[in-house]
C-alpha cells in the first residue's frame, strides 16, 4: 500500500508555485534599483525600470512555464486544510501587530529610503544621510539592498505613512505568507495536504517558542551586551520577531524555499525550478546581504545531499553524471551573488577602509554558535530533531536528502576547522548565520509527516515504534529547552512590551519625545544620546540631521576623516547618562562638547533629565540664550536663543 506520507501529484504540480510570483517581482525591483543605483539616474526611474523589466520579465517566464508545463497557480484545487494556513496565517499575522520589537539597525537601513523620498529626482544617495557633513555609507553591499527603497516607495505611491508601511504592513504581509511557506516546502517533500497543514503549524510554533537570552528581543532597547547571556540571543524565534526587515524574511523564509526548489530541481531536472532558484537569488540579494553566501550555500548543500543520496542508492555511472551536469546548471542561480563577492574579494567593489566597527576579526567557533543555538538544552534539542526528524519521521528519498543536506551544512559551512576561514571572508560577527542553514523551523514542519505514518493501516510495528520513539525525544527535548513563548512582553521597564496596530516598531519614550518635541527638532541638527532617540528619531524625522548617529566613527573614517567621528562620539558621550565617577571623564569630553556648539555642528540638544543641568550649566557658559523648550519620554529638549518651532 502506497504511504499516505506521498503523494505523486505533489510532486508533480504547480499550484503552489503562485508564491514564488512575489520573489520574481522582488527580483526584478532589485535589478531595476540597482540599475538606477549604477548608472546614477533619477530615483524616480526605479520605478519605470521596474515597470519595463517586470513586463518583459513575466512575458519571458510565461512562455517558459507553457513550455515546460510549470505555469504558476495550475491545476490549482481548494483543499479544506487551506483553511487552517489562512486562519493560521491570519492569527499570526494579527499577533505581529501587538508585538513591539523595535530594532535600531533601522536607521543604517531605512533612513536613506526616507530621505531619497525627498529627493527624488536625484540619484541615488550613496553617502550617509543622517548627518549633516560628508560621510560614507555603512557598506557598499548594503547600498545595494533594494527592499527598504521598495518599501518605502509602495508606501509613497500608496498614500501609506513609509516608515509605518515598511515596519506594520510589511510585516503583517510576511507574518500571514510564513505558514504556507512551509506548506509549500513540505509538500515539495512528499508530505499530503493534512500533514503539510499542521506542519505548518509545528512551524511557526517553533517560532513562537522563546530563544534561551532575551537580549535579542530587548535590542531595540537594551545599551549593551555586557550583562546579557550571549547564548541563544539571536535565534530562530528572536529574528523572526524582526520580519519587517529584510533579514528575518532571508532566514526564515527564502532558505527553506531555496532548499526545496534546490531538492525540485536536482529531482526532477525542470528548467523552470533553475529560472525560480536564480529569480530567489537575486531577490536575496536585493533583500538583505547575508543572501550573498546563505544560499549559495544552501544550494551548493543541496547538490552534495542528492549526489550522496545517489551513491547511496548504487545509482549507475548515467545517473550519477546526470546529477554532475545538474550541479553544472546551479551556477546559474548562484553566479550573481558569487560575482559580487568575487568583485568585494578584488576589491573593484570598494569595501569598507575600517571594520572594527563589526567586532574583532575571529570569534572562538563554539561562542559564534552559540549566539543563534543557545545552551545544552538546544543543543541537545536541535540535534534530535537532524536525526530524528529526516531519519526517523520523513524516511525515504526525501528524509535521507535532508539528513544528508544537514551532513553537509556541518561540514563545509559549521565545521569548526574552516571557521577561521568563513570568519576571514564573511566577518567573524556574522558567522553565526550559518547556523540558519540548518532551518530548523522546517524541520519541525515535517514533523506532521508522523501522523500519516502512525495512521497508516498495515504500518510494521517496528516502523511505528521508531515514529513513537522519535516523536517522545523531540517532546522531551523541546519541554528541557523551553523558555518561554516569544511574542509575550520581555521587559516592561524597556518598554518591550505589547502595542497598539497603528503604531510603528519604534520605542514608546521616543515616539513621547517626538511628538512634544518635534516642532523644534524636524529640521535641526540634534546633538542627542546615540542609544536609542539618536537612532529612532531619524525615522520620524528624515530632514533632521543627527550629530552622532550610531557607527559615527565608521562612516566617517571611511569618509578619510577619521578625527570627525571621534569629536561626534565624543560630544555625544557627554551629553548621555553618566554616573557619578566619570567626572573626571566628563572634565576630559566638556572641551569635544563646547567645540561640537561653538562650530554650529549641533543648535539642538536633548540629554537624559537627570543630565539636564549640568549641559544646560555648559551650554549657557558658550552662549546665554541656550535654555529648556520641552521634556519629554525621559529627555530634555534644549536650543538656543528665541527660536522657535518651525512648521
Amino acid at each position: 500500500m502506497k504511504s499516505m506520507l506521498i503523494s505523486e501529484r505533489s510532486a508533480e504540480s504547480r499550484a503552489g508555485d503562485v508564491l514564488l510570483v512575489p520573489i520574481a517581482a522582488v527580483a526584478f525591483w532589485t535589478l531595476a534599483y540597482q540599475l538606477v543605483l549604477i548608472a546614477r539616474w533619477p530615483a524616480k526611474t526605479i520605478t519605470w525600470c521596474f515597470l519595463a523589466m517586470a513586463i518583459a520579465g513575466f512575458v519571458l517566464l510565461g512562455r517558459l512555464w507553457k513550455k515546460t508545463n510549470a505555469i504558476p497557480g495550475k491545476e490549482y484545487r481548494f483543499h479544506r486544510s487551506h483553511l487552517l494556513l489562512l486562519v493560521l496565517g491570519v492569527a499570526y499575522a494579527t499577533t505581529v501587530l501587538f508585538v513591539r520589537r523595535p530594532n535600531q539597525d533601522d536607521v543604517v537601513y531605512f533612513h536613506r529610503a526616507l530621505t531619497q523620498l525627498l529627493h527624488l529626482n536625484e540619484s541615488i544617495s550613496l553617502r550617509q544621510t543622517s548627518v549633516d557633513m560628508d560621510a560614507a555609507g555603512f557598506s557598499p553591499v548594503h547600498l545595494a539592498t533594494s527592499y527598504e527603497m521598495l518599501m518605502a516607495f509602495l508606501g509613497h505611491y500608496l498614500g501609506i505613512d513609509p516608515l509605518y508601511f515598511y515596519q506594520v504592513v510589511g510585516h503583517v504581509f510576511v507574518a500571514l505568507a510564513l505558514p504556507f511557506v512551509f506548506y509549500w516546502c513540505a509538500r515539495r517533500f512528499r508530505l499530503n495536504r493534512w500533514a503539510a497543514s499542521f506542519g505548518a503549524a509545528l512551524g511557526v510554533g517553533f517560532l513562537l517558542l522563546a530563544d534561551k537570552s532575551s537580549f535579542g528581543a530587548l535590542l531595540g532597547a537594551a545599551k549593551s551586551l555586557q550583562s546579557a547571556d550571549p547564548a541563544g540571543w539571536v535565534g530562530f524565534s528572536t529574528v523572526s520577531g524582526y520580519m519587517w526587515q529584510g533579514k528575518p524574511i532571508v532566514l526564515i523564509l527564502f532558505l527553506p524555499i531555496g532548499l526545496a526548489l534546490s531538492y525540485r530541481f536536482l529531482s526532477r531536472g525542470n528548467l523552470s525550478d533553475l529560472v525560480w532558484l536564480t529569480l530567489l537569488d537575486i531577490a536575496g540579494v536585493g533583500l538583505s546581504n547575508p543572501a550573498l553566501y546563505l544560499l549559495p550555500a544552501v544550494i551548493g548543500c543541496s547538490w552534495v545531499a542528492i549526489f550522496s543520496l545517489e551513491l547511496l542508492e548504487g545509482k549507475n555511472r548515467a545517473d550519477l553524471w546526470l546529477q554532475v551536469r545538474r550541479g553544472l546548471f546551479l551556477v546559474i542561480p548562484v553566479a550573481y551573488p558569487i560575482a559580487i563577492l568575487a568583485l568585494l574579494k578584488m576589491d573593484i567593489i570598494p569595501k569598507p577602509v575600517d571594520i572594527n566597527i563589526v567586532g574583532p576579526r575571529y570569534i572562538p567557533w563554539r561562542e559564534a554558535v552559540d549566539y543563534a543555538v543557545g545552551g545544552r538544552a538546544e543543543y541537545l534539542r536541535d540535534v534530535v530533531l537532524m536525526i530524528a526528524v529526516p531519519l526517523l519521521i520523513v524516511r525515504g528519498r526525501s528524509g535521507f536528502f535532508l539528513f544528508f543536506y544537514l551532513c553537509a551544512v556541518w561540514l563545509f559551512c559549521l565545521n569548526p576547522l574552516l571557521a577561521h576561514m568563513w570568519m576571514t571572508n564573511i566577518l567573524a560577527a556574522a558567522y553565526f548565520r550559518l547556523v540558519y542553514l540548518l532551518q530548523l523551523p522546517l524541520l519541525c514542519t515535517l514533523i506532521a509527516a508522523a501522523g500519516s505514518q502512525l495512521a497508516q493501516k498495515g504500518r510494521v510495528m517496528n516502523s511505528r515504534e521508531q515514529t513513537v520513539l522519535a516523536l517522545s525525544a523531540i517532546v522531551v527535548a523541546f519541554v528541557g529547552s523551553y523558555h518561554g513563548l516569544s511574542v509575550l512582553p520581555r521587559d516592561l521597564r524597556l518598554d518591550i512590551g505589547w502595542k497598539s496596530p497603528g503604531e510603528v516598531q519604534l520605542l514608546p519614550a521616543n515616539l513621547n519625545f517626538a511628538k512634544v518635541a518635534g516642532p523644534y527638532i524636524a529640521h535641526a541638527k540634534l546633538l542627542v544620546p546615540t542609544w536609542t532617540a539618536g537612532c529612532e528619531l531619524p525615522l520620524l524625522f528624515p530632514e533632521m540631521k543627527v550629530v552622532a548617529p550610531r557607527f559615527v566613527t565608521h562612516y566617517f573614517a571611511n569618509a578619510g576623516n577619521t578625527e570627525e567621528g571621534i569629536l561626534r562620539q565624543q560630544a555625544q558621550a557627554f551629553v548621555q547618562e553618566n554616573p557619578p565617577q566619570n567626572a573626571r571623564h566628563l572634565e576630559l569630553l566638556e572641551a569635544k562638547f563646547r567645540q561640537v556648539i561653538e562650530t554650529g555642528r549641533a543648535n539642538a540638544v536633548a540629554t537624559p533629565e537627570s543630565e539636564s543641568e549640568r549641559v544646560l550649566a555648559t551650554l549657557k557658559s558658550i552662549n546665554p540664550g541656550w535654555h529648556r523648550v520641552s521634556e519629554a519620554g525621559g529627555l530634555v529638549l534644549m536650543i538656543a536663543g528665541d527660536r522657535g518651532p518651525r512648521s
